[in-house]
């Protein structure tokens, strides 16, 4: 019998519509064994999901999704760190050097985030700051909320044409904002004995030969892994990651970036007869996890 995993979920502690306690209850709906919550660039979901968790006997590895500018310039990425064992008190905690860098992180969405409403407001979108908090539910307020929030006003009739229109990089009303080096991030990550992966490197824009390159340098950071697995990641590509991972000793996971929100390519865990992950694809990494290798 197959036992399934997903290693990058989205909660409402960031911008995922589900608690981590529906995404665990989910996850024990679909028979998905062992699970992990990756905010952006937060853990405020976790002491909750593990609570959720350990009553409904599902496995969950605290994570985190990170913001990142790459070395090469005007690219950004972003980057999974894996705490398996970790205290979550200490994990939580703002005063240890990964909890005052994911603050600063936090810190440049806040900044952000008036100055995306500003141009909006120009033209012709007039968002109120108290409905937007609303949507966020009291979590750190991203652009996906909105573009929830676009929706509800009737701008947009759909959460991908306020991106594509508005919120996307390069369109009216982005604006960028403030993230961690990579190599500083990875190396946070690896400090706090965390596991930092590269999250669907499928969106990085580089060419193979680039991305090779790069995991190397990753690699001499701490880089431990690589999201493998991923919805959008075609079956030529999954086989240059595995060569990527077999040259610099990296391992393999995959997630289905599930947000709970129509748009997602594919459900919590994936389908059985489609995209999915089972302890087999990622087994050296949930053996990093355990301590094995």
């Amino acid at each position: 019998m197959q036992t399934y995993v997903d290693l990058h979920l989205h909660s409402t502690a960031s911008d995922g519509t589900r608690s981590p306690f529906e995404l665990i209850e989910l996850a024990a709906e679909k028979d998905v064994s062992i699970i992990a919550i990756t905010d952006h660039d937060t853990f405020d979901g976790i002491p909750r999901g593990m609570e959720a968790a350990d009553s409904m006997g599902i496995t969950m590895i605290p994570g985190v999704e990170l913001s990142v500018d790459l070395e090469e310039k005007g690219l950004s990425a972003h980057l999974l760190g894996y705490f398996p064992g970790s205290d979550t008190e200490r994990l939580i905690s703002r005063s240890t050097p990964l909890g005052k860098a994911m603050t600063f992180v936090q810190g440049g969405r806040e900044r952000r985030n008036p100055r995306i409403l500003e141009k909006l407001g120009k033209l012709g979108m007039h968002i109120d700051v108290d409905s937007l908090k609303l949507i966020a539910g009291g979590d750190v307020i991203g652009r996906p909320h909105i573009a929830e929030a676009l929706i509800a006003g009737g701008y947009v009739g759909n959460f991908r044409e306020a991106f594509d229109r508005f919120l996307a990089k390069g369109k009216p009303a982005y604006v960028d904002r403030d993230r961690l080096p990579v190599h500083e991030a990875v190396r946070l990550i690896a400090d706090a004995d965390g596991l930092p992966v590269m999250a669907h490197p499928g969106y990085i824009q580089m060419e193979p030969n680039e991305l090779k390159l790069f995991f190397g340098r990753m690699k001499n950071y701490g880089l431990a892994g690589i999201e493998t697995y991923y919805p959008s990641h075609s079956a030529s590509f999954i086989g240059l990651l595995k060569e990527f991972a077999s040259r610099y000793d990296l391992v393999l996971t995959g997630g289905t970036d599930y947000h709970g929100r129509k748009q997602d390519t594919v459900p919590l865990g994936g389908t059985q007869d489609g995209f999915h992950i089972t302890t087999e694809m990622v087994e050296d990494f949930l053996a990093l996890c355990m301590g094995e290798k």
